[in-house]
């Protein structure tokens, strides 16, 4: 994962936490992902967090694009 700004949240505008535990075992490049707010907070998205899932980049994850708003 490369450096970036905060994640934010597509429904509210809220700060998003991101986790990813990658094993490099035999040159893997994808890790287990969890994304979710940072603060619990009514949101309209909130059936769609926690999104979780294997991929190589947080903005790769199935979902991401409904839920993940643009980076500043």
């Amino acid at each position: 994962m490369t450096a970036q700004g905060p994640l934010l949240c597509r429904g509210c505008a809220g700060r998003l936490y991101a986790v990813c535990i990658t094993d490099h075992s035999g040159g893997n490049t994808a890790g287990q992902w969890e994304v979710d707010h940072e603060m619990p907070v009514e949101c309209p998205l909130a059936g769609l967090l926690p999104l979780t899932g294997t991929a190589t980049d947080v903005h790769d994850l199935s979902g991401a694009g409904e839920v993940l708003g643009p980076s500043f």
